[in-house]
């Protein structure tokens, strides 16, 4: 069975006018979403295997017991042969001249194994043998020589074989002789062998700027097509099946025979949390049905081989109220197909596309399902309406002491301790701190990903004695714009934020925002950002200064934020934790949207699981894209992670470049190792840290625009920190 490969091209037809709409007065169309409740229910298992390094997996043969593919060398392909068992690809065969155009497996007379299509000099079929020698040399008509487009290769059904080529299949015999030819009304995307000795076309017609597709029997004896079936619009693939043909869409896979009009769901892709786009075969029958499924477009492909198996809803065991509550109890646990539910709470406002990586472990899990809500608002008025998740999710670690000391979430010591697939000892000895597995007796969230704040420099802001604090920093960087003709403020309220603890003592809930210091940090900061807020000519001052200079505060985002191209460049640039009012460097380390699981939990091994599965990522999806983006440069960017191994890959490594909008750029060991000690330097940020600076930016927000003085803006902020300050220690009390 040929991987529908030409089938791509079905996408092409939503750019010519093919709509998935119902038709008018809202009848349903053939190939239309049916009900889920009319696919059957199936218990699954999923087995994982890696193609060989740089496999053309656009161009495949499947069979029941594997497939052939090839990996293109410098003067050769160089096929391989891929069986489902999870073992290593086995090299099958190389063509090293000529031009390789389709495969074809063959099964016939017990000796050729795989056909191959090659053009060049001599157009010819290739045949191998089940050991991969070569064991014959079909010569073909010179017609197929000098081949632009690809034609489809099939062995025939009752010997030699048959090319599918613009609106006509060629019948050869076993001599490469050509004994018929078949016009067709379209042109031909794939041929299939059914049956015994029939043999089928898919077929697409283009009428104006509307294009369709339909499968027609081609009459092998009477050498033309008969007995058009058209294919309904949405369809992605199709696959010969048991006594028929299957076809897949975006949420469904469905049964038809070519000479009966009736379609009968056969799997509900939602609720196997299968991707259609990624599904490449489908084969096997009604009681154990087999899916491959992989992501042509993502280097290092990882497929996978999903088994259905069709199982017995169980009977109503009564109509008594109790049994009526138990069932509605049951549904609430478990989905459809009987995988245990796991539910995630996300805050509205996350930024990243959770709900695509969801379906990501729904499609591999075979006893855990998970349902991710987004909620608004905040997390105790979430909570506080009844909501049981399983997993929450937190803006940052500062919020999560407060739900520990409540006693609502679960330890995650023991459960590292329960499996062998992710180790404690893997993450960063900084981040296991600020996630409490250094500091305290236990660990109640686990994020995967960190943020620092720090600002690039290149040393001329310090004074004789290398120091900066605030102000002097701020009187510097007003200087380097100016000079340089830069404007922008890029992420200086990080500075702020690096001082504001200066200004508060949390142990004896007194402040000093009246103080003449903070005016003189107030005062500084907005006639700097009213001299420079605007927009930056870089293009102007990378050509003057060899570097433009942005963002050299930069705040507390991915690293590409702290300016690349500067470390890369600059030579003396480092990096540099944001300067205090004491004039000492302050590093802060941010660990974003860790994830706890309720105490109320009762699948707190699932809900581990998918914490540290989503947690372990190298990369996270961007909201607005969409799953046939997932893995394409440019649609995924990552922020550091907390595990040694991929901070390493992504950061440490100075051979490897990080990539970052703008291009690649190399850090040297001696940036390499600032950043390890700028990790190790870090200090958590505090929720009263936190708050208190929030209530600097809303209370001095007046000022900064103009609309209120700064003696009164300073004295509402003191007034409000003070009483925060008092009501917070009284809560610890």
């Amino acid at each position: 069975m040929k991987k529908l490969f030409c089938f791509l091209t079905l996408a092409l037809l939503l750019l010519a006018g093919c709509s998935f709409s119902a038709g008018e007065g809202g009848e349903t169309l053939s190939g239309e979403k049916q009900p889920a409740a009319e696919a059957p229910a199936y218990e699954r298992s999923t087995s994982q295997f890696r193609l060989a390094e740089d496999a053309n997996s656009y161009m495949s043969d499947y069979t029941p017991d594997g497939f052939f593919y090839f990996v293109m060398g410098e003067n050769e392909y160089q096929f391989y042969y891929q069986t489902y068992d999870g073992k290593d690809a086995i090299p099958f065969c190389a063509v090293t001249d000529g031009y390789v155009r389709d495969f074809s497996e063959v099964t016939r007379d017990g000796k050729v194994q795989l056909a191959v299509l090659r053009i060049g000099e001599e157009a010819c079929i290739l045949e191998y043998d089940e050991a991969g020698n070569n064991c014959g040399k079909v010569v073909i008509d010179g017609m197929f020589n000098n081949l632009e487009e690809f034609p489809i290769l099939l062995a025939g059904p009752g010997g030699g074989y048959v090319i599918g080529m613009s609106d006509k299949v060629f019948l050869l015999d076993s001599e490469g002789q050509i004994v018929g030819t078949i016009e067709t009304d379209g042109m031909v995307r794939e041929l299939f062998t059914a049956g015994e000795d029939e043999l089928y076309a898919a077929v697409e017609k283009n009428e104006g700027r509307s294009s369709s597709m339909c499968l027609t029997r081609l009459n092998v004896q009477k050498g033309k097509e008969e007995k058009t079936r058209e294919l309904p619009d949405g369809l992605m693939s199709l696959f010969t099946f048991e006594d028929g043909f299957v076809s897949v869409y975006g949420d469904r896979v469905v049964f038809f025979h070519p000479d009966q009009e009736d379609e009968e769901v056969l799997i509900d892709l939602n609720r196997q949390s299968l991707l259609a786009a990624q599904i490449q075969y489908v084969f096997g029958n009604r009681e154990e049905i087999k899916i491959v499924s992989m992501d042509p477009s993502v280097p290092g492909q990882e497929a996978y081989l999903f088994t259905l198996r069709e199982t017995t809803a169980p009977e109503e065991s009564g109509d008594t109220k109790e049994a009526d509550g138990a069932k509605e109890s049951e549904q609430e646990l478990y989905a459809p197909d009987g995988r245990r539910i796991v539910r995630l709470a996300i805050p509205q406002g996350y930024p990243w596309q959770v709900e695509f990586h969801a379906k990501k472990y729904n499609q591999i899990s075979d006893k855990t399902f998970v349902e991710v809500e987004r909620f608004e608002g905040s997390l105790e008025d979430f909570l506080g309406k009844g909501n049981r998740p399983d997993i929450i999710m937190f803006n940052d670690q500062t919020e999560v002491a407060s739900y520990v000391q409540k006693g609502v979430l679960t330890d995650l010591l023991p459960l590292f301790q329960g499996q062998e697939e992710y180790s404690l000892e893997e993450i960063i000895p900084k981040a296991r701190e600020l996630l409490g597995a250094e500091s305290t007796a236990g660990m109640y969230a686990m994020a995967g990903r960190f943020r620092l704040l720090l600002r690039t420099s290149d040393g001329t802001e310090y004074d004789s004695d290398g120091k900066c604090d605030g102000v002097s920093y701020l009187k510097w960087y007003d200087r380097f714009m100016t000079e340089n003709e830069i404007s922008g403020m890029g992420a200086m309220e990080n500075l702020l934020y690096a001082n504001v603890g200066a200004f508060y003592d949390e142990n004896t809930a007194e402040a000093s925002f009246t103080s003449g210091e903070f005016k003189e940090l107030m005062e500084t900061y907005k006639d700097v950002c009213g001299r420079h807020i605007g927009s930056v000519d870089r293009e102007k001052a990378a050509a003057e200064n060899g570097y433009t200079g942005r963002e050299i505060a930069g705040g507390p985002r991915w690293f590409a934020s702290y300016n690349c191209q500067q470390l890369a460049e600059g030579p003396n640039i480092k990096m540099e934790g944001l300067p205090g009012p004491d004039g000492e460097n302050h590093i802060y380390m941010k660990l974003d949207y860790p994830m706890s699981i309720m105490s109320t939990s009762d699948c707190k091994e699932a809900a581990f699981d998918f914490i540290m599965y989503y947690n372990s990522l190298a990369e996270f999806l961007l909201m607005g894209d969409v799953e046939s983006a997932y893995g394409k440069a440019g649609n995924t960017e990552a922020y550091f992670s907390v595990y040694e191994e991929n901070l390493k890959e992504e950061i440490y490594e100075s051979e490897r470049p990080y990539s970052s909008i703008g291009g690649e750029f190399y850090f040297t060991e001696e940036q390499n190792d600032q950043l390890k000690y700028l990790i190790d330097c870090a200090v958590s940020d505090t929720k009263v840290q936190r708050d208190i600076y929030d209530m600097l930016m809303e209370v001095m927000d007046v000022y900064f625009q103009g609309d209120k003085d700064l003696d009164g803006a300073c004295e509402i902020l003191q007034n409000r920190a003070e009483l925060y300050l008092k009501e917070n220690m009284t809560g610890n009390n």
